[in-house]
């Protein structure tokens, strides 16, 4: 079976289009996806019908438009082709109508006050860039159509309308950045991505057990497993057999519905993995992980799995995020972010290098709220996943080259070096520019950067969309600064070497090739103003609440004010209700599966040692004591009035509490006989046992 074969047969792809549509049809859409040109409507209906029999051949029953809401997942509405025509004969159309608009009803989704509950229109337009694609069910098949969201007065109501807005923006600066430097002009400059999407896969049975995972995704309680990740065995190593067989399942139904996957393997802990695929234009590459996530839950559904995309599901072990690529490049093949081979390309790599760590540093507060919410606070910061302050790290030998430059020097990258390993018949590899740092929140590797504090569970839209925008800002910027230096009278390559070194002396704090989980590195950030937003609630309230933060969406046009509410309100709204929602969890937990064991424990201790037997009920008091006291809290959770400060409450009142709980809970667990522990334990769940 050659994977080349069925990719895509389940997309109205391009091929498809060549076969179905006439070539003036084709030749007008692609029109509209290269050039921005309005589709008309008779171009519509011919695009509808084609879509329509393609869909039929492939055992299609219904439509609908596939959109992504503010809750961070997908939505669907799905109507029948089905209709009648005179004389009650049945038929299945579809028009162009139908294709370029529906009208779900908006008022159940999160809006953040803009909308209320009985204005309830909403609308969602096709996206053309976005393959439509058909997903198989048991006995009928799905026509779905890439769409974004707005409401009755044109907010933004989904994570898509400001991601392509954003790329939008980043098209006409880069363009612009190229021009005042004297190089050809594409006809676009389009973000690349890709999500090296990081999950846990456990034994169903095992998961249905603990209502922690259930309700939460994450474990609420759970004393440290007696092997976890210490012996450094299971990254890169053999993928279990039965774990083998659900990935191919899950390739290859991606690989039918265009999504091109390229790397699986073992990640560092134990039951963890991953899934990466070849990096697209961002917009697509948003809608093919969100495939991906699906595809993923369901087929470890059907195989006896449960899927974990939590960011720390298991207290002490490495956490899941999705390291989010990101590059630019032009329809030529381009890649701004890489190096080149003469003078002239590396000035051209240094612009765009530049630009994009002056976005971080412009920026870092409103990039790490843009991945802040209350699982992914878990995460950041420990086990090889980011800390919360947000730097750039560029390797030793583009950090002397930006020191150079900032000094007025403008010196190149050496050539290639060659890995000297002593073994003589073993082929010569070259050693890149720049190690690998995965302490860095954003790292250069070669040719693009990655943003590795985006979560696992979370949908690329936003982080993207902030992305792009910055950048897009910064270019803006540097060209501006180059124009000036021309106008000066100063030559083309003085002009740009001299807004560079310009904007390095504003942007170059942000850079850091260290170690950035060390106590130094905390304190040297705060030497260099960079802020350290460990909590949900602080880096929204920093980000979305800050006039000057914000301005940079807002004027871009990405963002309206109305819709920079919205998400913060949707955000904090989030943050407080999943905090509660966990904390109800472990006192049910508790009251069902705890305490009983607790109880027939201390019954058996009458027998031990009066000291083992005084330690346990004290830590048994203790838990009783601090649930009570948790019972207290959320009660009084319930006066608290505000979004912002019921997420603020959450954290300062209720997390902390539930920690304690956790630890005297983890203490108990391990002083309690194993038959009256009802909940299954991490060396089960994670497969020790």
């Amino acid at each position: 079976m050659k994977i080349s074969e069925l990719f895509g047969n389940l997309t109205f792809n391009e091929k498809v289009m060549r076969e179905k549509l006439s070539f003036e049809v084709f030749r007008r859409f692609k029109a509209t996806i290269e050039q921005g040109e309005p589709i008309t409507r008779n171009v519509a209906e011919c695009i509808a019908h084609a879509l329509k029999e393609w869909a039929l051949e492939n055992n299609a029953t219904h439509y609908t438009h596939w959109f992504q809401p503010l809750t961070g997942l997908t939505a669907e509405k799905h109507d029948a082709f089905l209709q009648f025509h005179d004389g009650g004969t049945p038929i299945e159309r579809f028009y162009a109508t139908e294709l370029m608009q529906g009208e779900p009803d908006a008022s159940s989704f999160p809006s953040g006050g803009t909308r209320t509950t009985f204005e309830a229109r909403g609308y969602t337009a096709w996206d053309p860039k976005s393959p439509c694609f058909i997903i198989e069910g048991e006995m009928t098949n799905t026509l779905c159509i890439p769409s974004v969201f707005f409401s009755y007065n044109g907010d933004s109501l989904d994570k898509k309308s400001a991601l392509i807005r954003s790329t939008m923006v980043l098209d006409e600066a880069a363009k612009e950045l190229l021009g005042v430097m004297g190089y050809p002009i594409p006809q676009h400059v389009h973000v690349t991505a890709g999500a090296e999407q990081e999950y846990y896969l456990i034994n169903r049975e095992m998961y249905r057990q603990r209502e922690d995972l259930m309700l939460t995704g994450r474990t609420l309680v759970g004393a440290p497993p007696i092997r976890g990740q210490k012996l450094s065995d299971h990254y890169f190593g053999s993928i279990p057999p039965d774990v083998k067989a659900f990935m191919e399942e899950v390739e290859l139904e991606l690989y039918r519905l265009g999504v091109p996957c390229k790397t699986r393997h073992n990640e560092v802990a134990p039951s963890q993995y991953e899934i990466a695929p070849v990096f697209e234009e961002v917009n697509i590459a948003a809608d093919h992980n969100q495939l991906m996530m699906m595809m993923l839950k369901q087929k470890a559904a059907e195989r006896g799995f449960a899927l974990l995309l939590h960011e720390k599901p298991f207290q002490g072990l490495n956490g899941s995020g999705k390291h989010n690529n990101w590059s630019m490049s032009d329809e030529t093949g381009t890649n701004y972010f890489s190096p080149g081979r003469n003078r002239e390309e590396f000035l051209r790599f240094l612009c765009f290098l530049v630009a994009f760590v002056n976005a971080i540093h412009l920026h870092g507060v409103f990039i790490r709220a843009s991945v802040a919410s209350a699982s992914n606070d878990h995460r950041l910061g420990g086990h090889e996943a980011p800390p919360s302050i947000v730097s750039v790290f560029v390797g030793s030998a583009l950090e002397q080259v930006l020191t150079d430059l900032k000094n007025g020097n403008f010196t190149e990258l050496t050539g290639m070096e060659m890995i000297k390993a002593g073994l003589k018949y073993v082929p010569q590899i070259e050693k890149d520019n720049t190690d690998r740092n995965r302490t860095s929140p954003v790292a250069f590797t070669g040719n693009k950067f990655e943003f590795r504090a985006v979560g696992s569970g979370q949908p690329l839209g936003f982080p993207n969309t902030v992305l792009n925008t910055a950048v897009a800002e910064s270019m803006r910027s540097l060209a501006r600064m180059i124009r000036s230096e021309i106008s000066a009278g100063r030559g083309q390559e003085e002009s740009t070497l001299a807004a560079l070194s310009a904007m390095l002396e504003q942007c170059d704090r942000v850079v850091f090739n260290g170690n950035c989980y060390s106590r130094e590195w905390k304190e040297e950030a705060k030497k260099r103003g960079l802020s350290n937003l460990r909590a949900t609630p602080e880096a929204l309230r920093s980000a979305f609440g800050s006039e000057s933060e914000a301005a940079f969406l807002l004027e871009a046009g990405v963002l309206n004010q109305t819709e920079l509410g919205a998400r913060y309100e949707i955000k904090v709204e989030e943050y407080a209700q999943r905090v509660e929602i966990e904390s109800r969890t472990l006192l049910k937990l508790i009251r069902k599966d705890i305490r009983p064991a607790l109880v027939q424990q201390m019954k058996d201790l009458d027998y031990l040692d009066w000291g083992i037997r005084t330690h346990y009920r004290e830590a048994v008091g203790q838990l009783e004591r601090d649930s009570a006291r948790l019972v207290g809290e959320l009660e009084g959770l319930r006066e608290v009035e505000g979004s912002e400060k019921q997420a603020q409450f959450c954290y300062g009142s209720i997390l902390p509490l539930m920690e304690k709980i956790r630890d005297s809970v983890d203490f108990l667990e391990e002083e309690t006989d194993r038959q009256l522990w009802r909940l299954p334990d991490y060396d089960q769940l994670l497969g020790h046992r």
